[in-house]
């Protein structure tokens, strides 16, 4: 069998159409290279689950390349960064209006100077910005966060101040160590405009990330379980901010409850006040979720719940720090496919499953792991090959360690797939799917994401036991990798798997192509596709007659879900914060995102029902048991971009369970996504999970906010096991580019009064026009870096209209003088990004950036004579805060400079390269 390249499935960015353009991944060197073109087959593989997508018809023939970039949901620049300022006189001496919700990069320096240049020349001026202004409509208990960044190791101080006219408000300091803070507005000040500033000091430019989000804690999960017991006249609240023991017993006068206990910061035990428990002969069930409905209402509150006993079920990863977390939630993803009913019914969250990872590897080292994985994770493999190893110890071994790439970005690919399969909970960061099964990492996959068909064969074959004979290892196998064409003995070899009752799940590609992709286009794995945060085929993800389901992958250029954010997937990884590499979570979007989400509901499956096999999968699967599906037949037809339909967990774990299951009211969808710019309106419909057919009736259908209309609603106490609510948003009762959140509350009759929370997101959408990450320099850059920067061959720039970046390489014509944005024939890696310290660098922490297809997976793009490359898209966004108990800031780029603009043309003088060079898109 030809060692055919393969490559990861994971996507934060990018997609092309090519006439006649060959794209390929990366070499490691020369004898790589040399490798690579004499004896692999002409097909590279590398981590697609992060992204891609096409279009456009070819462009005319003095076009060598073009596309356009997309920006991030939200996303906002400084009017005066350092780019912006060397061709001013002077900072911005105006106030930066902002919208409500936000995501922005700026500068800021006490003082002016010049960077270290190389060879002993100066570097590029950086000028003098000592403060930033900003104005917004803010309102009580609305958090603002503040994520420094700097080259050096002793980053100088940015203060971040509230104002109210004059009147500060709060302040705080980022300190010596670049950690992030963040400052909140007093529940006593009322909602209105202030104006905040962001002051430099030392001697050190800094960049910054500035966000903010209204949306405050994202809504519990939409399904609640009153039939557990719970002790009476006592709830867990949760404050809109950290109370400490005076302001709580000042806040529980107001609200007439008696503080207990602090369990967490911000969050308590309260009783009912004695006389109230008095006033009751017996208190009853129904009295305390009463009270605490009403606690839940107060404006100082976040949350309300009852304070279960013992039968209340095991933690989930509903209760882990960053399910609702405000940068990094993982709300959105897990909500979207039903895990919160999964995790009811399967409350072993997988145990007793074996999920083989084929990836990278993991983060860590054995013994080690991530610490969201560790205690999940058994003994591995690590098959990567010489021709593409970058640990120093060339597979087969037992150390499947994800090392990062030698050279450039590393988003820890296989970290980030495990996690969303299997990270535990144990209350510090997040959590898998199937957060009890067992994670079994297998490295296939080496520098920049990139492996062999060869090394494919060989862990299949070890992970079924087939070549050597005893019991498989795994139970299930997830592969958020692919790009490779059929070969008879990787089917071979996945067919004795299945034979031995292995799930095989795989990646369906990140190209917008039609194109089968292998292995996901094997006719027994399941290929999955990727959706955004409405459940819409994401806009990079390939599609056709072969996709079996359809998962969470996310898409950074939209916000599917209204929720103010664009939808990327979060799961664990590590970044480099001050200098020192740590594990963290940041998000990501591809297909490489979505296969995982389908290999934790199948372990949660199996777990309830070992002896599932494919077959018996597959029945479920075509039945239309396993999916969410909007069509007017039973079962739903496949389609080419969803397959089977999108993954419901609630629903697939249910036909895998053997056990009694109480009549169980659920929303199909179960979050609602309504905005301005997307659909208005809406049909919910109310369907009984259970194992009997027992009709339940509905006793009260109501909402409690101005901007959402019930224009339908089920007869009251009308017998049934299928019922529908319409609904529609009124645009006017919202404030402009601010996303709200309101429950649909329904309480129904089934063994006993129950109650159905069900989730509605409203937004009036103004975003798109404003967005603006700063002017954008796009490069062509040589693959083989010289040490640890890469040589720029070709530059173009461009400013954003209408929330994207076009932009337009020509062919070289040999003429000089010789245009920027002239490209000769050759393969090349595609980067865009922003230069807001006016460095010469694009690509750092705190600045816009963009990799074709992924950051952190480049691919390379050949430019051929006559052949036009066109329709190219990627999306940028910013290196931001995402959050951890244990690191609570990052720098998420690992080892690596930057990538150097290209240097002033001959005639123009010696010094720094000004940023007028560059023909305009």
């Amino acid at each position: 069998m030809g060692n055919v390249p393969l490559r990861n499935e994971c996507r934060t960015l990018g997609s092309l159409k090519t006439d006649g353009g060959f794209i390929r991944m990366p070499a490691n060197s020369q004898a790589t290279a040399l490798f690579r073109y004499s004896i692999v087959a002409g097909l590279l593989a590398a981590l697609w689950g992060c992204g891609g997508s096409s279009g456009g018809a070819a462009e005319p023939a003095n076009i060598a390349l073009s596309g356009s970039i997309g920006i991030e949901t939200g996303t906002r620049v400084d009017t005066d960064d350092a780019g912006t300022l060397v061709l001013s006189s002077s900072p911005f001496p105006g106030v930066q209006l902002l919208p409500q919700e936000f995501i922005l990069a700026g500068y800021v320096s006490a003082v002016s100077g010049r960077y270290t240049g190389a060879d002993g020349l100066p570097g590029n001026a950086f000028p003098e910005d000592p403060a930033d202004t900003y104005s917004m409509t803010l309102r009580g208990g609305q958090g603002i966060s503040l994520q420094p960044f700097s080259a050096s190791r002793n980053p100088p101080p940015l203060t971040l101040s509230l104002f109210s006219g004059d009147r500060l408000v709060a302040r705080d300091s980022t300190g010596s160590q670049a950690a992030p803070v963040r400052i909140s507005l007093p529940d006593t000040e009322p909602t209105g405009t202030y104006t905040l500033k962001i002051e430099a000091s030392g001697t050190e430019p800094m960049l910054y990330i500035l966000s903010t989000s209204v949306t405050g804690s994202a809504l519990a999960a939409g399904f609640q379980w009153p039939d557990h017991d719970f002790a009476e006249s006592e709830a867990i609240v949760m404050f809109r901010q950290q109370a400490g023991q005076a302001s709580v017993r000042s806040s529980a006068l107001q609200m007439d409850v008696e503080p207990e206990m602090q369990l967490a910061p911000g969050v308590w035990l309260v009783k009912a006040p004695p006389q109230a428990a008095r006033s009751s002969a017996v208190q009853t069930k129904a009295s305390t979720l009463e009270w605490i409905r009403t606690l839940s209402k107060r404006p100082e509150v976040v949350s309300a719940t009852p304070n279960y006993t013992m039968r209340t079920m095991a933690a989930t990863p509903v209760d882990e720090p960053l399910y609702n977390n405000l940068t990094v939630g993982q709300q959105w993803h897990y909500e979207l496919v039903n895990a919160p009913i999964a995790w009811q019914l399967a409350n072993g969250g997988g145990a007793g499953v074996t999920v083989a990872v084929m990836d990278t590897g993991l983060y860590g080292e054995p013994g080690n792991w991530h610490s969201e994985l560790d205690e999940n994770v058994v003994d591995g493999r690590d098959f990567v090959s010489q021709a593409f190893d970058n640990d120093g110890d060339p597979g087969p071994d037992n150390n499947p360690a994800d090392p990062g790439n030698a050279v450039g970005t590393s988003v820890y690919h296989g970290t980030h797939v495990a996690g969303t399969v299997a990270a535990a909970v144990n209350g510090v960061g997040g959590a898998g799917i199937a957060y009890g099964a067992s994670l079994r990492p297998v490295r296939v996959l080496g520098e920049g994401g990139t492996g062999s068909s060869a090394d494919l064969l060989a862990a299949l074959n070890w992970v079924s036991g087939r070549s050597d004979g005893v019991a498989p290892h795994a139970d299930i196998v997830n592969l958020s990798l692919g790009g490779l064409p059929f070969q008879q003995e990787l089917l071979e070899a996945i067919d004795y798997g299945i034979r031995q009752g292995i799930l095989y799940v795989a990646a369906a590609g990140n190209s917008a192509s039609t194109s089968a992709s292998y292995p996901a286009a094997y006719e027994k794995v399941f290929s999955v596709s990727a959706v955004d945060g409405a459940g819409v085929l994401a806009s990079y993800s390939n599609y056709g007659d072969w996709i079996d389901l359809a998962a969470p992958g996310g898409d950074a250029s939209r916000d599917g879900n209204a929720d103010g954010r664009s939808d990327l997937v979060s799961s664990t990884s590590a970044s480099l914060i001050n200098g020192t590499l740590k594990e963290t979570y940041i998000g990501l979007q591809g297909t490489s995102m979505a296969a995982p989400h389908v290999a934790g509901v199948f372990a949660l499956m199996k777990s309830l029902n070992p002896g599932l096999d494919h077959d018996g999968f597959y029945r479920l699967l075509s039945g239309g048991d396993l999916t969410r599906q909007d069509c007017d037949r039973d079962p739903c037809l496949k389609t080419r971009e969803l397959g089977w339909g999108l993954i419901d967990a609630g629903k697939s774990v249910l036909a895998a369970s053997a056990g009694v299951v109480p009549n169980l009211l659920t929303s199909s969808p179960a979050i609602v996504s309504l905005s301005s710019e997307g659909p208005s309106s809406a049909t919910v419909k109310l369907s009984v999970y259970g194992r009997s057919t027992d009709e339940v009736s509905i006793e009260s259908v109501s909402v409690d906010v101005p901007w959402l209309r019930l224009d339908s609603v089920p007869a009251l106490n009308d017998p049934g096991t299928e019922f529908t609510i319409t609904l529609t948003l009124i645009p006017g009762e919202l404030d402009a580019g601010v996303s709200e959140r309101a429950p649909i509350v329904v309480d129904y009759r089934s063994d006993e009064s129950r109650r159905l929370e069900i989730p509605v997101i409203g937004q009036r959408v103004t975003d798109l026009q404003a967005r603006d990450a700063g002017r954008h320099f796009v490069l062509l850059v040589d693959p083989e870096p010289v040490g640890d920067l890469y040589t720029t061959i070709a530059q173009t720039s461009a400013v954003a209209e209408n929330g994207r970046y076009p932009f337009t390489f020509v062919p070289d014509d040999g003429v000089e003088p010789k245009m920027l944005n002239e490209v000769p024939p050759g393969n090349y890696i595609l980067v865009a990004g922003s230069d807001l310290d006016n460095d010469g660098l694009i690509c750092h922490a705190g600045e816009a950036c963009a990799e074709y297809p992924v950051a952190g997976l480049r691919q390379e793009i050949t430019i051929s004579p006559g052949k036009p490359v066109t329709g190219i898209e990627m999306t940028t966004s910013y290196a931001r805060p995402e959050i951890s108990a244990a690191t609570p800031g990052i720098l998420p780029r690992p080892g690596f400079r930057g990538y150097r603009l290209m240097p002033e043309p001959a005639g123009h003088g010696s010094g720094p390269a000004p940023k007028l060079m560059g023909a305009e898109r």
